[in-house]
């Protein structure tokens, strides 16, 4: 198994550049026929597609998605795909395995709603680490980025996993899930803007930005 490839593509582009940039309009038409031009919803569709067209060499595919709304690539054998957008940036992830991404802005959200997503034993977890409200952060996102490896009959993060570790030097988050005996590992990354996380196994891969 190889490390997956993940690229975090921060939105500088008008919509008309996006689009210039995209040579299959026929696999994005129907998704954004019916939003408002210029919106920020047209933004991100567009701006994930053209990431994933770097991701993948300059090549396009048609995305498709289940009943869920789990996306993954039109074709045999094509690799797994995974992606997440916040205000100004989205984050792409292929693997040849299940994968998920995660990317949340920095703010104080996170902070009014740490009770539905975490336990009082994950909260002494978290107060560990150097820094309480980036750990929030990493713990909203990575339960986000397993949930869309692990899949709907994980809908209560809160009940379900359950944050055991976190290794701020090897950027390392530890998930205990129910029914499973070794914890998923989560790995992070983040800025002054915002957090990323990504689930896969135990393996490293390289964070390609353009800014």
């Amino acid at each position: 198994m190889s490390a997956p490839d993940y690229i975090v593509w921060k939105i500088t582009e008008s919509e008309d550049e996006l689009r210039a940039s995209l040579s299959h309009p026929e696999y994005f038409d129907a998704k954004i026929r019916n939003l408002k031009p210029g919106s920020r919803r047209v933004m991100e569709i567009l701006a994930v597609r053209r990431a994933l067209k770097e991701l993948l060499g300059g090549e396009e595919k048609r995305i498709i998605y289940d009943r869920y709304g789990k996306p993954s690539i039109d074709e045999p054998n094509a690799p797994f795909i995974s992606f997440s957008h916040t205000k100004q940036y989205v984050a792409v992830i292929a693997s040849d395995v299940p994968v998920g991404i995660d990317i949340e802005r920095r703010g104080d959200r996170v902070q009014r709603v740490t009770k539905q997503f975490l336990t009082s034993d994950e909260i002494a977890v978290l107060a560990l680490t150097p820094d309480i409200d980036l750990a929030f952060h990493l713990a909203w996102s990575g339960k986000e980025s397993a949930f869309k490896v692990l899949g709907q009959s994980f809908y209560d993060l809160k009940k379900l996993t359950s944050i055991v570790h976190v290794d701020m030097e090897q950027k390392l988050v530890l998930l205990r899930v129910e029914g499973r005996d070794i914890p998923m590992h989560i790995h992070f990354d983040y800025t002054e803007d915002y957090v990323l996380t990504w689930v896969q196994d135990d393996v490293d891969c390289q964070l390609t930005i353009n800014s």
